[in-house]
């Protein structure tokens, strides 16, 4: 009996580190302090451009403090019979736009449908992310989405 208690105590060790080794961060805290230094202009990212994708943003909760790790899921919803580019996909942080696609890209399933990022670490704050993405017939919608850290 105690064999066992060793053992299965061992695999839970093993799962939390890693758990914990699979976080990545979506935005440094240097980052962070960069974008709050900067000048804030009033800009909006909405889509204008008719019948371009919509992208749904599912996860992180925008109306309410999250704690990380954060979770990212989006839905992208094409508009009439066109398709997503998966290859479209950005997104970038802040006022100042720095493009973090790539770091989300390597954590990330992409699909058509949409993403999903499990495990995000992110320092508390107010964070602004900016996603695009296009379709086939390359109208581009974006959709900027703040949410608090805390």
């Amino acid at each position: 009996m105690h064999r066992r208690t060793l053992i299965l105590g061992g695999i839970a060790i093993s799962c939390a580190t890693a758990s914990r080794a699979a976080a990545w961060t979506l935005v440094t805290k240097e980052e962070l302090a960069r974008d709050l230094a900067a000048p804030h202009l009033e800009k909006s990212n909405a889509t204008i451009q008719p019948g371009a994708p919509m992208i749904e943003v599912e996860q992180p909760d925008e109306t309410r403090p999250i704690k990380p790790p954060v979770t990212i899921r989006l839905r992208f919803l094409p508009q009439g019979n066109s398709k997503i580019e998966l290859t479209s996909f950005r997104a970038t942080y802040g006022w100042l736009a720095l493009d973090i696609t790539k770091r989300i890209l390597e954590h990330a399933e992409l699909k058509e449908s949409g993403l999903i990022a499990n495990n995000a670490d992110i320092s508390p704050g107010n964070y602004k992310i900016t996603l695009q993405i296009a379709d086939d017939l390359h109208r581009v919608g974006s959709r900027d989405f703040e949410f608090t850290v805390v």
